[in-house]
């Protein structure tokens, strides 16, 4: 009977160590994403799919990791603890975040499905709920987990989770904002530039697509009409390039207002030509040239025909 606890114990250890990687690695695939990292190499369908891809293998080894643990002989987790956190009698905090976690995670996967009807400001919030539930899952591990007693799994946990912090935090907007405002009080502030966004409404399809992309530029109503800023700075650019590439009917055109203006150069003034000369014609030298079908008459031929000299 130990034989197959520990045998069960093993495979339920395996594939929760194994859905903690991928989701660890959606979770980074997520970041790059965000911030366009892979744009000028990977289309962002290939980018969004592969996140998509990950995510779900992590989440659905995660309900089999829960699961597992009710096929423990002699378990002391039921199927109550698994579905309510904080109701197992033996550890309620740790199985408690991980459920909590696991739940999170399968919220922001399921709404996926009515994103368009939720609106893009309510499900990004719901999807950014996603680095908490991280965050509750490495917890989770650390508290739960019997196997992560030696260093290496222990440091591997923990790496893990530092990194995606780090990143997170380091690129999170609040962060720029601060950067940009700590740069102002300390005389470091750029000039401010801006570009010009223009949408032909007879190509846009209302997808929300650029929504998607760039939030805080385009804005799908509820009555269909997408609203979107004329001129934004340039710490968007980088949001509303990926809005350019992403939209499927090629609506979108971007202009940078211009900071310097460059005249033509002035075309050199034409030269007068040159009037041609009358040709002056002088009369030519008595028998020197004679008209072609005409021939010279010598003075003794005029003698002999009574002209007189």
């Amino acid at each position: 009977m130990r034989s197959g606890t520990e045998s069960v114990h093993l495979v339920a250890a395996t594939v929760g160590f194994t859905s903690f990687f991928l989701i660890w690695l959606s979770v980074i695939w997520g970041l790059i994403l965000r911030n366009g990292w892979l744009s000028t190499r990977l289309r962002h369908a290939t980018i969004h799919g592969a996140h998509m891809i990950i995510a779900l293998m992590g989440l659905t080894l995660a309900v089999v990791h829960a699961f597992t643990q009710l096929a423990v002989p002699f378990a002391t987790v039921h199927l109550v603890d698994v579905l309510i956190p904080f109701t197992n009698p033996t550890d309620p905090v740790g199985i408690g975040i991980g459920v909590i976690s696991l739940e999170i995670m399968t919220a922001a996967a399921l709404s996926v499905m009515v994103q368009r009807w939720m609106g893009y400001n309510r499900w990004r919030a719901l999807h950014a709920l996603n680095h908490v539930a991280f965050i509750l899952l490495v917890a989770h591990i650390v508290v739960s987990g019997s196997d992560v007693t030696p260093l290496p799994v222990w440091g591997a946990v923990l790496g893990a989770w530092l990194v995606t912090v780090v990143l997170w935090v380091s690129t999170a907007r609040k962060s720029s904002e601060v950067r940009r405002a700590v740069g102002g009080k300390l005389g470091m502030t750029q000039r401010r530039e801006e570009v010009n966004i223009a949408v032909d409404s007879n190509k846009c399809a209302r997808f929300g697509f650029c929504e998607h992309e760039a939030p805080d530029v385009f804005t799908l109503l509820a009555d269909g009409r997408l609203s979107y800023q004329v001129s934004v700075p340039q710490e968007q650019l980088n949001e509303v390039v990926r809005a350019i590439d992403v939209c499927p009917r090629r609506a979108i055109s971007l202009t940078r207002t211009p900071t310097a203006v460059v005249s033509a150069p002035r075309p050199a003034p034409a030269q007068p030509q040159a009037q041609p000369q009358p040709q002056a014609f002088s009369r030519p030298e008595p028998h020197a040239t004679s008209p072609r079908g005409l021939r010279t008459v010598r003075s003794d031929e005029l003698h002999d025909r009574g002209v007189p000299k």
